[in-house]
């Protein structure tokens, strides 16, 4: 427990790793002597900010949940898979019985098993019949027979469902190892397992796991710019794979912009060559490119051209450019923001629903970045194993004005304050205080917004 605590705390939060120590080393006192009543949970610090929803007049913005862990045994099928369960745990006896325990019949029926009960949600039994499924499979064909590789997926999954990082670090690693190997480095059925690893590495950062969390970036980068080098050459730019790649390169390239004291842990020579090894192995790139700012930018381009390339939707261009005025805006690059919106904006016009699409684009403050990223958490960090929540959250209605800038000024709570919760809304104020915000447009200039109000959802 004390350890997955831990992981919560470095993904949740986006302090410094410094002032990230200090909150674990309290939080984690604080679990050792036993969970805290619910008032002085509320006293914990704040941890984590949604994105937040912006309030109109008479609109009640909906803000979903995290995924919660659902009972199986809700479900209607729950009673028909236990049945099911009996069945395959009887046919692995007879096979067993005939064949021994290594006989090769066993795969298929353990990994079937395994597949219900992770159903049930009993994560811990399948991952004892997955394995043992693996182990039989590689005694009759081989350590590395793609054969392994569905029920591998499985056992990642349950894993994953568990909170078992190390486990899904190994056998993600192990996945992309095995079909390198068979596939080659430019076969196109790769791209999803690049795909898969480069996810799991954004994921990994994100909940903290590893010691050194640059690696993880630095490789989903290098993996996510392989997979869109792939789809390119193999299926052509048009492939909608090739933009969410270039999303998911940019969103590493923001973490990795944002958190340079952990690019720094990687800077010394050896780490710098196992990079540029893999930049070459998969990308045929002599030199490992720029991991931050210069790897976003470039991510947003192509996503530009793409736009541009297809020439039929003009309002996804004139969005596409928005995104790369506020890189630019995010950056502090005033002069490369203000273009690209007034080129964005002057796209729009043109359009024969300009009024409405410009007040969708430029008519409110947006909390940045904007350009959206297909990964998603693992469950399992918003739960503890038994199911319960791990964290706790509430809401809070902020206002703020908005510079030219983006820059957020008076900021003011108008949610009610009390003890409890003062200092979380204290420490919200202040973060989004150090937020970009895309301001609103007037004639295809940025200028100041008054009393912008959102409403926030802060975990602790």
């Amino acid at each position: 427990m004390r350890r997955r605590f831990l992981h919560h705390i470095y993904f949740l939060s986006g302090l410094a790793p410094s002032l990230i120590a200090a909150l674990a080393g309290s939080l984690v006192h604080a679990q050792e002597a036993g969970e805290p009543a619910a008032s002085d949970r509320s006293r914990l610090p704040l941890l984590y900010i949604d994105p937040p929803a912006y309030l109109e007049d008479g609109v009640n913005p909906v803000m979903p949940l995290k995924a919660l862990v659902v009972d199986p045994e809700s479900d209607p099928a729950f009673g028909q898979r236990l049945d099911s369960i009996r069945l395959y745990s009887n046919t692995v006896a007879d096979i067993e019985l005939d064949g021994g325990a290594w006989d090769f019949d066993l795969v298929e029926e353990l990994a079937s098993l395994g597949r219900l009960q992770q159903q049930q949600g009993d994560h811990g039994g399948a991952i004892e019949t997955l394995d043992r499924a693996i182990h039989v499979n590689r005694i009759n064909s081989g350590l590395y027979t793609l054969e392994q590789i569905p029920v591998v997926e499985q056992l990642i999954s349950s894993h994953m469902a568990l909170g078992n990082w190390e486990e899904a670090d190994t056998y993600n690693n192990y996945l992309f190892h095995v079909q390198q190997k068979a596939y080659g480095l430019n076969d196109p059925r790769l791209i999803p397992v690049l795909d898969r690893l480069a996810t799991w590495n954004i994921q990994a950062f994100k909940i903290g796991y590893g010691d050194l969390l640059g690696i993880k970036l630095r490789q989903s980068q290098i993996m996510f710019n392989a997979a869109a080098r792939m789809v390119s050459l193999h299926f052509g730019k048009a492939d909608k794979r090739f933009i969410n790649y270039q999303r998911n390169i940019a969103t590493s390239a923001y973490l990795v912009a944002k958190n340079p004291d952990l690019m720094a842990e990687i800077g010394n020579p050896e780490y710098r060559s196992m990079q540029q090894m893999l930049a070459e192995k998969l990308n045929g790139q002599r030199q490992v490119q720029p991991p931050g700012f210069q790897t976003g930018e470039r991510a947003l381009i192509e996503i530009a051209m793409f736009y541009q390339e297809q020439g039929y939707d003009s309002y996804g261009l004139a969005e596409a450019i928005t995104y790369l005025a506020d890189w630019y805006l995010m950056f502090g690059q005033r002069q490369g923001a203000l273009k690209n919106y007034k080129l964005a904006w002057d796209m729009l016009q043109e359009l024969e629903d300009s009024e409405e699409l410009t007040s969708q684009l430029f008519g409110k403050v947006t909390p940045l970045p904007a350009f959206g990223s297909s990964i998603e958490t693992p469950d399992a960090l918003y739960t503890n194993e038994d199911g319960t929540e791990a964290l706790s959250f509430d809401y809070a209605d902020l206002t703020f004005d908005v510079t030219a800038d983006g820059l957020a000024r008076k900021v003011v709570s108008i949610s009610e304050e009390t003890q409890d919760n003062q200092m979380q809304l204290g420490k919200l104020r202040r973060s989004v205080r150090s937020m970009r915000f895309r301001p609103v447009l007037v004639d295809g200039e940025p200028a100041r917004s008054f009393e912008n109000h959102f409403r926030y959802r802060y975990w602790y």
